[in-house]
Parts: C-alpha cells; structure tokens; sequence
C-alpha cells in the first residue's frame, strides 16, 4: 500500500502554546522595529525640510540669474500694473492683458488723455480722468463701455463686473452706479453744501455695498463723513440706501477701499480706520499713525503704509533708514515693520512679497520683513512683481521683460 505523504503539516508554533507566544513576540518586535524606522526616517526628513524652509526664509539673496528675456518696444507714457499673475500694460492709446512672454491675452484701443486703472479679482475698469469713457473687461477680455457727461473723478470696480463711478463738476458731484453690461443701477446727487464732497469711493467684491468718503464743513474746520450704501434687500429697508454713517470731526480722509469681502479700510492723516459687516458695516477698529504719511498702497487682506522713519542715525543698520513702511492685516495687526533708505517710486505687495523700487534699484521683502534681494539694474525698470516658480522674479523694462531667479 502506498504511503501518503501530508502536504500541509501542522506548523510548529501550533504543537505548543508557548511556541505560539515566541513566534507573535517576534513578529510584533519585527514589526515594531520597521515601524520605528519609517517614522525616524519621516521625522529626519521632516526636521530637513523645516530646517529648509527657515532657512529659506530668512536668507538673503546677492545675486540673480536670467532664466528667460523676451523683446518688446513700449511707448514713453506706457504704465503697468499686476493683474491675477499677469500684466496690465496701458497707455494714452489702449490697454493690453499680456502674460510673461508679453503675449497679449486680449487687449482693447481708445483714446484717453490720463488713463487710470482700477482692478478687484478678475474685473478690470480703465477710465480717462476727467474725461467721460469708462471700459469694463472681465478676465476674457469682454468689454463694457460706459460714457458719461461729467468728469469722471474716480472709479471703482466689483468683481462681478458692476462699476461705480465718481463725477464732478464745479457745484455738484454725481455717484452712478452700473452693472456688468453698462446699465445704470443707481445714481446720488452730492454738493458740499448738503452731503457733503466725496473724495473717495470703494464698492465691495460683490457689487452690494458702497463705501463714500465725504469731506464736510462743521463750524468752520474740515470733517469727513463715511457712509456705507447696501444695493441689497436690507438696503431697500434704509432711507436712500444708507445702513451706517459716522463722522469724524477735524479730520480729513482721503482714502477708503475694501481690503476683504466685508471689511473695508479708511485713511486719514492720523490713522487707519477699519469696518466690518456683511450688510451693515461698522467701525471695528482704529491704527494710531504717529507719523507722517509718505504712501498707502493696497494688497489682497493687507493695507501698507509708508511714514518718514524716526531715526535715520540708529547704531543698529537694519533699523536706519529714512523711510519705514509698515503693513497691517485686516483686524489692524501689525504683520511687517521694516525701515529703509531707498528712494522708491513705486510700493507694492505682490504674492507674499514687498517690493519697493525706483528707476533703477529695487528691494524685495517677504512678509516677514526679511530683505530677500536689494540690487540695480541697468535700464529703467517699468514693472517688478513676483513670477511663477521658487524665488523667480518679472522684471520690465521699456524694451524687453526678464524673468529672474535671486541666488
């Protein structure tokens, strides 16, 4: 008879318990121990990349490297603006949306005396000061053209397209407000006898509030008055659409903007005032400014101010310098305070960076104050804003654009 040999045995660990424990011991060490491996080897890897990204932080760049020129010819009057990680180029003649290899995305003609541009998400509005042609452009380049009888003083664009417009003349100042496609939403009459001057105005993301500067006349001295318009349904519960006012005695402010999709930021000489509502916006809060204002520029949740600095002798270098600009969030926090020397003639946030730059030098600074690149450059500079890629820069000249790399 033959002899039939098992092909499944019973294992060893299973003829004893105690067998059965050495085993699971074993493998549980086995496991433990290529458990430990993986995550030391996650924390070294880890504690390098945070070791990096510090030291990238605050590290400080000499150099820079061309990583791309492209040729172009602009005209003497022609200005720039960043526009969603492109460029607005415009003129006298036209305006263009051109990317980084001055490829134009779309672009319109027209004839204006002092164009000025204004910008909120993908919404563009150009308008001619003080003269009466308003063209609207959505991030295609479809365009909306808006003619008025007045000077136009000021504009202010939603990023739904709808536009407000500010038009003087020498008794009466008018506010229309239009939507995406040039029709007329609603207009206020203003004279300095009854409401007051506007002298600045700022229509929120979403087209439904107004914010209006008005400069007033109390008992012989100059005051502002800030009113908030609601578009909206809790608008049509207010008498002529006003929800909140405030006035501030011997005080003059100039400035107001939205800074978020329901705070707004109002500067005087004296201070930033900030308001908060998503209906009816109210004072929140007030930054003390205890020096004079050189500059105010504007950045996605961010305000910048630039003040003369108070010791241009100080033993420390990084805290001498003739200037100090300062930028605050949207509660009124202080995020950056740095002080510097350059005689700039342009101040701008762009991505997470402060630039700041004048004919032919420029400083870059991240937003935690840390100087990234101070240098000069040789031709005129035109426009500086952060490009596409680790520490890549676009530089534009009048007759090519160079992206960069600092090292």
């Amino acid at each position: 008879m033959a002899k039939i040999t098992k092909l499944y045995g019973t294992p060893p660990y299973q003829e004893q318990d105690g067998g059965m424990d050495d085993y699971k011991k074993k493998l549980f060490r086995h496991r433990a121990g290529r458990g430990a491996k993986y995550l030391i080897g996650a924390a070294v890897v880890l504690c390098g990349f945070l070791a990096y990204s510090i030291c990238s932080q605050n590290k400080t760049y000499t150099s820079y490297e061309t990583v791309s020129t492209v040729e172009h010819s602009s005209t003497v009057n022609t200005l720039y603006t960043e526009y969603n990680g492109k460029l607005l180029k415009y003129s006298k003649d036209g305006i263009s949306c051109i990317d980084s290899q001055n490829e134009a995305i779309w672009s319109q003609t027209y004839n204006m005396q002092n164009p000025m541009v204004d910008i909120c998400e993908g919404a563009v509005a150009v308008a001619d000061q003080q003269g009466n042609i308003v063209y609207v452009f959505d991030a295609q380049g479809a365009v909306t053209e808006i003619s008025t009888l007045l000077p136009i003083q000021q504009i202010s664009v939603s990023a739904q397209g709808v536009t407000a417009i500010l038009l003087n003349d020498s008794t009466v100042s008018w506010i229309y407000l239009y939507d995406k496609e040039g029709n007329k939403l609603a207009e206020s009459r203003c004279s300095l006898d009854e409401t007051g001057q506007p002298i600045s105005i700022a229509l929120s993301p979403d087209g439904t509030k107004l914010a209006v500067s008005y400069l007033q006349v109390q008992e012989g001295s100059a005051a502002s008055c800030v009113v908030f318009y609601n578009f909206g349904s809790v608008g049509s519960n207010f008498v002529d659409k006003i929800v909140s006012s405030k006035v501030y005695t011997d005080t003059v402010i100039p400035r107001i903007r939205y800074i978020g999709k329901s705070i707004c930021a109002a500067i005087s000489d004296q201070e930033i005032i900030y308001y908060e509502g998503a209906e009816i916006p109210e004072e929140k809060n007030t930054v003390i400014l205890d020096a004079e204002i050189e500059s105010v520029f504007w950045g996605d949740s961010r305000v910048g101010i630039v003040t003369l600095g108070e010791d241009t002798t100080a033993e420390n270098e990084e805290e001498a310098g003739r200037y100090r600009v300062n930028l605050y969030d949207t509660s009124g926090k202080q995020i950056l305070s740095r002080k510097t020397d350059l005689e700039y003639s342009q101040v701008k946030l762009s991505g997470k960076y402060l630039i700041l730059y004048n004919e032919n030098e420029c400083e870059i600074y991240n937003e935690k104050g840390v100087l990234k690149y101070k240098g000069s450059f040789d031709s005129v500079i035109a426009d500086l804003y952060k490009g596409n890629g680790h520490n890549k820069f676009v530089l534009v000249f009048s007759d090519r654009t160079e992206t960069i790399r600092l090292q």
